[in-house]
């Protein structure tokens, strides 16, 4: 009875697999450095831009499964979203009075997706920075669903706590680097990413 409880014991303090371990710090030292306003850091562990006056800290929940991308897919899929971003943004302006609403929002979405790819190349390069890496370099990333709070006076009388979807990307032999922080209602759900 007492070997049981111990086996069961162990299995439910089972150590979590190194590369998820290495992603939850990255998540976890990048929102810490957000909540202490650490500018230095923040520059060295992402290329997104982060509203994080009012951001306290925050906790991992999930972290998704890797996914795999080359640096040349990444570079078509900027490219590709500029010119959604940018076709998007001509149609709304010229857009008849009742549909303009809804292309502007559209526009407004096509412009994350676009910035989200372009924060993803450019924080491959900060992932290694000592490395030229080519078209056929294979980078890993991964969405990590994180609770944050936010607190102050622009916030209200209480703290209040969001969920966002932090993605992370890694050039081979390179450092975790964030390149997407948005709430999970506003995040533009990059494809490949």
């Amino acid at each position: 009875m007492a070997l049981a409880a111990g086996l069961a014991l162990l299995a439910g303090c089972a150590r979590e697999a190194p590369d998820i371990h290495e992603v939850r710090l990255a998540a976890e030292r990048y929102v810490d450095a957000l909540a202490h306003k650490d500018l230095e850091q923040i520059r060295a562990r992402s290329t997104c831009v982060v509203a994080y006056q009012w951001l306290k800290g925050g906790n991992v929940l999930q972290i998704g499964a890797a996914h795999r991308v080359t640096i040349g897919t990444l570079d078509s899929l900027v490219r590709a979203a500029g010119e959604t971003h940018r076709s998007a943004d001509s149609a709304w302006v010229v857009a008849p009075d009742s549909i303009r609403d809804r292309f502007s929002r559209q526009a407004l979405v096509v412009g994350k997706l676009h910035f989200v790819y372009r924060s993803a190349l450019r924080a491959a390069a900060l992932s290694r920075p000592d490395s030229l890496l080519g078209s056929d370099a294979v980078l890993e990333t991964r969405t990590v669903r994180m609770r944050v709070r936010y607190s102050g006076e622009a916030v209200g009388p209480r703290p209040v706590d969001q969920d966002v979807l932090l993605r992370l990307i890694r050039a081979p032999s390179g450092r975790w680097i964030a390149f997407s922080f948005y709430s999970k209602e506003d995040d533009p759900r990059p494809e490949r990413v």
